[in-house]
């Protein structure tokens, strides 16, 4: 089982613990964050759910989980659910030799594969700390009760008492796999570091990782020969982690030297490619260590170019959102009138202005009066600590970041945060970029005015951006709860707007401030030098090495992932789908702040195309609905579905209405964004035109149209014709009886014309031959059935209505 476990097969553990009554699904389902829904039901996206989590990654952050705001990616409560399945488990396992020790290598296994392809570190830690804590003689373990303070007042330790393993050499081979969990956790806090922008803590974190394997090994080289199985498995595991962490951290320092002050790298990348060809390390980490080497050599082969320093610029991390249920006109309206007054992220605003901070060239003049208006709240300023639940350095200061949400009166929402940059190196700047991406290293994200208040917090910024989006909607919704407001946000549909307005050219990238540097006078200077791919290149989703943003590619000037688009005095802006870089040197400050709202209003524009897909997704959904009721209603032949249909096609005709005005709606905004009507000045107006078809914007408004006719068409006409076609069909149903009842009707006047004449015998008869009394009677009683036989007949081959 051990051998399969480490050929990444654990089917032949999972069904030996099965047969042993252990909830293995359950055990699998915590380490993801899609598994399973905070109740502990399988997991389902319910409509409108944030993909964020705006409680914190670690214990001190952890919301109560109750509050409405955890989502599936960090339920509240998945260390104590942790908890107490592995405390049932060992519970089944105390006494079975082995047991406990197979138990640990699966949950490690679980959370090791849960890792690679998740950035929820949080969400590993809680896992790895609830299995920990079962065993409280483990060194890293805690009393959760003085460690968890979101756990309930009245919450009691679920593990069995007086458990013990099967085994005596059974708890000295869990202490190994404990280890195991130790080297594992201190991995994920290292790539936490990467990705946060810290490497003065990622190499500390992959040095414990190193240790902890170490001391793994040693508890698994006592154990006795019949643990052979356990000892070869713990022995593959901690060399693997022995030689890459120790790799890691090598890559890190070394770089991080380089970095800081020119030291050599030579000998970091041969100590790399020695791991590399290490006998113990596996495919996968060997090609993280290869990765780490080709930084590094990247870094070397660029030591003597001139390195890039931004003097002066900004980063504005924009989120954008829509809001829909309300019309944007509303929106603005009602954020002017009430927002001062919000709770928004468990803070109020610092004031609301009731117009945009617009220059004159948004003086547009369309003959509508449409235009580019709307509010804007002031919050306090955010504070982006580093890391979550690891040390960080002294001397290494949060992100302030002044925050605000910008209210459009055409509907391109977005929520703003802005950081002023000086004296800015590469990978400080990719850092501070990266900060954006709902994959940045999880942290503690804060307003300033409470820093410390423990549950309003949040891991990462895109996370606050997605909670204030939601708060905006829940504060306009009504309270009776007669409508709701709901809102398009999504931590991925970010957007940098990086500006660039001094910059000088370094002998390397540590060089100190105090050193002479050249002063950088056009954009082609700058992507000249080294350093300047940070500029070029989007935001990515991962981060796989150190000083990976070295290794970016640059197609001459520019990279292959952007593209240029000069203004009137040839300065450029790069755009990429998710970052525009505005190179701006030798500019005055008001042109560089209006040349930066053209680029966030660019930028801005995808939070419209949020509402308007979702829109489209209940158009959907609802026709589908129909849709389904018609096949429902059968051919019409069952009683009352005359109505059914009649109702069904009233209510298709209300669909139609809906989306022709959404069709409507939607051209309506659109070509006002495209027209040079928006703007007075017709040289920006070709340079947002310009913004637009860079971001992608043509192709978006391609995608919105033709899914409009798909529901339009392809959904809603073979609906709509479905109904035409059953209703005809039911009136010509409805046309044959009426047709059927007409003939049984003159069948039965006839029947009874025929019956009068049949009387009219028997009178004759009962008059010529003199029949009384009796055979009058007799005579009469065959004309009433004579005539109910004929009535009969000719009703039933009439048809019965």
């Amino acid at each position: 089982m051990t051998d399969s476990l480490w050929d990444g097969e654990p089917q032949p553990l999972r069904d030996w613990l099965t047969g042993r009554e252990v909830d293995v699904d359950g055990l699998k389902s915590l380490p993801n964050w899609n598994a399973e829904s905070p109740d502990g039901e399988p997991a389902g996206e319910p409509e409108g759910e944030p993909e964020g989590e705006p409680g914190g990654e670690g214990a001190a952050a952890r919301r109560p989980p109750e509050d409405p705001r955890s989502t599936l990616r960090r339920p509240g409560d998945r260390w104590r659910r942790a908890y107490e399945r592995t405390s049932a488990a060992l519970g089944k396992l105390g006494d079975e030799p082995y047991g406990v020790p197979l138990l640990l290598s699966y949950l490690l296994h679980e959370v090791a594969e849960a890792w690679e392809s998740s950035y929820h570190f949080g969400l590993l830690w809680d896992v790895l700390d609830a299995v920990r804590d079962c065993f409280p003689d483990h060194p890293t373990a805690l009393d959760p009760r003085a460690r968890r303070p979101g756990l309930p007042a009245d919450w009691r330790p679920t593990l069995p008492a007086g458990w013990a393993p099967g085994l005596p050499a059974d708890r000295t081979a869990a202490g190994a796999v404990l280890h195991l969990m130790d080297s594992l956790d201190a991995m994920i806090r290292a790539e936490n570091a990467m990705v946060s922008g810290l490497p003065q803590v990622q190499a500390p974190a992959a040095e414990a990782a190193a240790r902890h394997a170490g001391r793994a090994a040693e508890l698994a080289d006592g154990l006795p020969a019949e643990y052979g199985w356990l000892r070869g498995y713990v022995l593959r595991v901690a060399g693997r982690n022995d030689v890459y962490c120790t790799a890691a951290a090598r890559a890190v320092r070394a770089a991080e030297a380089f970095l800081r002050t020119g030291a050599g790298l030579d000998g970091a990348i041969r100590e790399l490619a020695e791991a590399e060809g290490d006998p113990r390390i596996d495919p996968r980490y060997r090609s993280e260590v290869r990765a780490h080497r080709f930084s590094l050599t990247a870094l070397r082969e660029s030591a003597r170019r001139e390195w890039l320093r931004l003097d002066q610029g900004s980063v504005v991390f924009l989120y954008p959102f829509a809001l829909r249920g309300i019309r944007p006109g509303q929106v603005a309206d009602r954020v002017a009138r009430e927002a001062g007054g919000w709770t928004l992220a468990g803070t109020g605003a610092v004031r609301v202005e009731e117009t945009l901070e617009l220059d004159d060239v948004w003086d547009g003049a369309d003959s509508l009066g449409r235009g580019y208006e709307g509010a804007c709240v002031h919050l306090p300023d955010v504070l982006v600590h580093g890391l979550d639940g690891t040390a960080v350095p002294e001397g290494v200061a949060p992100t302030r970041l002044s925050a605000e949400i910008r209210i459009s009166r055409l509907g391109n929402h977005y929520i703003r945060f802005e950081a002023e940059c000086e004296d800015l190196s590469p990978a400080g700047l990719h850092a501070l970029m990266f900060r954006a991406a709902p994959e940045h290293g999880a942290g503690r994200v804060v307003f300033e005015e409470a820093p410390e208040a423990p549950l309003e917090q949040w891991p990462r910024l895109s996370d606050l951006a997605v909670q204030l989006a939601l708060d905006t909607a829940a504060r306009l919704s009504p309270d009776d709860g007669s409508a709701e407001v709901r809102s398009a946000a999504r931590p991925g549909m970010f957007h940098v707007v990086v500006t660039v307005e001094r910059a000088s050219a370094t002998a390397g990238p540590w060089a100190p401030p105090s050193t002479v540097r050249r002063e950088l006078t056009g954009a082609g200077e700058v992507m000249s030098t080294a350093g300047a791919q940070v500029l070029a290149n989007p935001v990515p989703n991962a981060l796989g090495a150190v000083a990976e943003w070295s290794r970016y590619a640059v197609d001459g000037p520019y990279s292959s992932l952007s593209s240029a688009v000069a203004d009137i005095t040839g300065n450029p802006a790069l755009c990429t789908c998710n970052t525009t870089v505005l190179v701006r040197l030798g500019t005055a400050d008001f042109v560089v702040q209006g040349d930066k709202a053209v680029a966030e209003f660019a930028a801005s524009v995808e939070g419209l195309f949020a509402g308007w897909f979702d829109e489209l997704a209940d158009h959907y959904r609802r026709v589908e609905r129909l849709r389904e009721e018609v096949v429902g209603a059968g051919d019409g032949r069952s009683p009352g579905s005359a109505e059914v249909l009649q109702e069904l096609s009233r209510r298709m005709d209300e669909e139609k209405i809906l989306l022709d005005e959404f069709t409507v709606q939607v051209r309506s905004t659109l070509s006002l964004i495209r027209s040079p009507s928006l703007l007075s000045s017709p040289v920006i107006a070709r340079f947002l035109a310009l913004l637009l078809r860079s971001s992608g914007y043509p192709e978006r408004v391609e995608e919105l149209m033709n899914r409009i006719q798909e529901v339009a068409h392809e959904q809603l006409d073979v609906v709509v014709d479905k109904i035409t076609a059953q209703r005809r069909a039911q009136e010509d149903r409805d046309e044959a009886r009426q047709e059927r009842r007409r003939r049984a009707r003159m069948d039965t006047m006839l029947a009874v014309v025929a019956a009068i004449g049949v009387s009219g015998l028997g009178q004759i008869v009962q008059s010529g031959y003199g029949v009384e009394g009796l055979w009058s009677l007799l005579i009469i009683a065959a004309v009433v059935a004579v005539s109910a036989l004929f009535g009969w007949g000719f009703r039933r081959t009439g048809g019965e209505a």
